[in-house]
């Protein structure tokens, strides 16, 4: 049987939220035995880039929030992570159309 590299580990949007804003960041990153835990809120568009590694393995890992957001949660391979955060800064660093 095989594992899934990314499970969710939270249901409490309201508690991740609370936890970012204490930390002043959009992104919390914990790693632990190869393993990475990545937990933000960031714009739909920069979700889908930074889910897109994941390769459609992303079911649960993610939830819509108002203002165009979305709440990631998920527990990765370093190597995905690593993917996921190179993603995310590719993203923010493209112009925004309005």
């Amino acid at each position: 049987m095989r594992s899934s590299t990314a499970l969710r580990t939270s249901t409490n949007s309201n508690e991740l939220g609370s936890l970012l804003a204490r930390r002043g960041t959009d992104l919390i990153l914990a790693i632990e035995d190869g393993n990475a835990l990545i937990r933000c809120h960031v714009s739909s568009a920069t979700a889908a880039a930074m889910l897109a590694p994941l390769k459609g393995k992303a079911a649960g890992q993610f939830r819509p929030l108002p203002g165009n957001l979305v709440e990631i949660d998920a527990a990765v391979t370093l190597a995905a992570a690593v993917k996921m955060l190179e993603a995310k800064a590719t993203a923010e660093r493209r112009p925004h159309l309005n």
